[in-house]
């Protein structure tokens, strides 16, 4: 036995045990020796019948042995509302949204084990969350599964067409229990038929269109959905949703309210709006153009929204010449006490109402942006990153601390000098830093020797927390003495030498007239004559040159435009004193 595998010896047996069963199956069925072709099919069809039956026997002894082994398994020993956390976190986002695969995944943590099938079946808030892009069967089942609990629904509808929706027909006989809706491109006879009857439970509404074409044709705007009963909403998202009657909205509980692609909106019923909702957190307009908003504001006292932390305005203008920017006449009105997000995007012009240094003036502060989120525990305790790009007529600045994908600055101001954007810098990210916030400042700049020289970018160099420095030459005309600059340090007034960057972790160098030999001159002037620190004043090699640690070495990139360097040039640099690493 030993000398055969066990696949070979149950291939054996199930050999030795198929004859057995197959002769006595042919006596019970009383076989003859001699038999016609037809008795000979109707045997092999017995045959097969009884062969599936077999296997189904095999199946449901084999369930049951695994159900048994799974019993032992350490996760079936979770308790009960644990397990249904960890299925929840697999089936939602933090947001509480369903996931994009939610059906998929749904049918495969019910397939792992009868336990998880019966739990899942068992729990109406896993079920209470559909799309019309759902099978109508899955619909069904899920409408019966949530039992009375809350509903959160999606309607995708398609442009023009007005087919029966067999979703929009089962969902409606319960539309007591909607809660969340979002509705995408109906068509028209839709929203008379489904989305006129007010929905007593309804908490969050998002109206979408693609096209904006809900007004199209030249029809009368269509009825206000839910009837306008909107009195418990909470939520509000209109996305290119025009036939919204923003004048007497009833409703009074907002925390989230987006508005995008709108023209026009009357800013002093935004005003109206947001004065009936005090406890709002969340404010966005995108793609807004307001009508001629008279001024002064109708109430000149400021509104202090002091339950928001997240503000985003961006692309809004309005349909007569702006006096005073949109934006910046939302800022003046709105107050942010405890924003712990915020995004801007302001365009000056020569006409407008309003200067550089009073919008800086208008726009929250960063570092109170951080002290807040540090406070509420959004963010972690590492230093956020601050990624500022000057250009000749504008400015940007993006914050973040975890990672890029989840920024907690943004601010773009077109029309603005560099001196001003110097300043803002300098007062903003340098000075007001302190123990617990101090940010790490990325420099970028588009010099084009005229309008940004790179004496705007130098007026920082004294700053320590600047540990990037991408300076970008014009296509007319190369930066010129680069090198110079950074190998060149400033006096203080105590006489002690400040600057150039000392912090600087990485410089970016595109299109600058800068030679390889300059580089190597200047990272030896910074690393030895200008810095030398004290502790590593010993950290010498053989030879008497400084010894610079790898994590306090500069990376050099040299970008397009920048005089090509030859291989033996390129190894000095790498070996040079505080080269970290050399990209070309």
């Amino acid at each position: 036995m030993s000398s055969i595998s066990s696949a070979q010896y149950l291939d054996a047996a199930a050999e030795q045990y198929s004859g057995s069963i197959m002769e006595f199956f042919t006596k019970l069925n009383g076989a003859a020796t001699e038999q016609t072709f037809e008795e000979t099919s109707a045997m092999l069809e017995k045959f097969d019948a009884f062969r599936s039956a077999i296997e189904n026997s095999v199946r449901r002894k084999t369930a049951a042995w695994l159900r048994a082994r799974n019993s032992f398994a350490t996760i079936h020993k979770l308790p009960t509302e644990l397990l249904q956390l960890i299925l929840r976190v697999a089936l939602f986002s933090s947001s509480g949204r369903r996931r994009p695969d939610y059906v998929a995944k749904l049918t495969v943590l019910r397939s792992v084990s009868w336990m998880w099938r019966d739990l899942i079946e068992r729990t109406p808030s896993f079920w209470t969350q559909l799309s019309s892009r759902d099978h109508i069967d899955f619909v069904s089942d899920a409408l019966s599964k949530s039992q009375n609990c809350a509903l959160h629904l999606k309607y995708v509808g398609e442009l023009g067409n007005n087919k029966p929706s067999p979703f929009l027909d089962k969902v409606f006989t319960q539309l007591d229990r909607w809660e969340h809706v979002t509705i995408q491109d109906p068509c028209r006879v839709f929203i008379e038929k489904y989305f006129i009857s007010p929905a007593p439970r309804l908490k969050g509404l998002a109206l979408l269109t693609r096209m904006g074409l809900i007004l199209a044709y030249g029809l009368p705007a269509p009825p206000v959905v839910f009837g306008g009963e909107w009195a418990g909403l909470e939520e509000l998202r209109a996305i290119r949703w025009e036939s919204i009657h923003w004048t007497n909205l009833n409703c009074h509980k907002l925390r989230v309210l987006e508005i995008e692609g709108h023209d026009p909106l009357d800013m002093e019923k935004l005003f109206s709006v947001l004065a009936q909702n005090l406890d709002l957190r969340i404010l966005r307009l995108h793609d807004v153009k307001f009508g001629r908003c008279t001024s002064p504001l109708p109430n000149p006292k400021p509104l202090t929204l002091k339950s928001l932390t997240d503000l985003s305005i961006s692309h809004l203008s309005e349909t007569v010449g702006e006096v005073v920017p949109a934006a910046c006449r939302i800022l003046q009105y709105v107050h942010i006490p405890t924003c712990t997000s915020f995004s801007a995007e302001i365009n000056l012009n020569d006409t407008s109402g309003i200067t550089p240094a009073d919008i800086f003036r208008l726009i929250p502060r960063p570092i109170d942006i951080f002290t807040r989120a540090e406070t509420a525990r959004i963010s972690s305790s590492k230093s956020p990153t601050a990624c500022v790009h000057i250009g000749t007529r504008s400015f940007e600045c993006e914050a973040f601390v975890k990672s890029k994908s989840d920024p907690k600055y943004q601010l773009l101001l077109r029309g603005v000098p560099p001196n001003v954007s110097v300043e803002w810098v300098r007062r903003e990210l340098v000075n007001a830093r302190t123990e617990t916030t101090n940010p790490r400042i990325k420099l970028r700049g588009w010099v084009d020797g005229n309008k940004l020289k790179v004496d705007h970018l130098f007026d920082l160099q004294d700053a320590e927390n600047v540990v990037e420095l991408d300076l970008i030459g014009g296509n007319a005309q190369r930066v010129e003495g680069v090198g110079r600059r950074l190998e060149t340090p400033v006096t203080s007034p105590s006489g002690a030498l400040l600057g150039p960057f000392l912090g600087l972790k990485t410089l970016r160098l595109s299109n600058c007239a800068i030679t390889g030999r300059e580089i190597l001159q200047m990272m030896n002037e910074r690393f030895v004559r200008i810095m030398n620190p004290l502790d590593m004043a010993a950290q010498n090699t053989t030879d008497g040159t400084a010894s610079i640690p790898t994590e306090n070495g500069v990376t050099i990139i040299l970008g397009e435009g920048t005089d090509r360097l030859s291989r033996s040039m390129a190894s000095e640099i790498r070996a040079a004193p505080g080269v970290r690493e050399l990209k070309l």
